[in-house]
């Protein structure tokens, strides 16, 4: 388990650095962004197939360079859990989710004090 943790603690910090606009993906125009909308439904999931389906982003509402910007991380994921069996990509996929927005918020925050640019 510790080799998947790891694993998405390293796809989470990659993409969360890439991504140019957190606060737009944590929390959006309406106080839910489409990173977190995502987590709450992929707790729900069962299967590879419900995964993919509320990963694809076209469903949510963000601005062009966040959607260009998790286009990339929603491609390298899928790709990640393509071996995987519908359990195991299931757990991958919320651990990635949970690092992801605990990145994105440390990210926000360190912009909001002016140490990122």
């Amino acid at each position: 388990m510790a080799s998947v943790e790891n694993e998405a603690k390293k796809i989470a910090s990659t993409y969360a650095r890439w991504l140019r606009n957190p606060e737009d993906a944590l929390f959006g125009k309406g106080g839910e962004g489409c990173v977190s909308a995502m987590y709450k439904r992929i707790k729900e999931a069962h299967t590879k197939d419900e995964i993919r389906e509320i990963l694809n982003l076209s469903q949510y509402q963000m601005e062009r360079n966040t959607m260009n910007d998790l286009t990339r991380f929603i491609n390298d994921l899928n790709n990640k859990i393509n071996p995987m069996s519908d359990e195991e990509a299931v757990k991958f996929v919320i651990e990635v989710f949970r690092y992801f927005q605990i990145a994105l918020a440390t990210k926000l925050h360190d912009m909001n004090r002016g140490l990122w640019m």
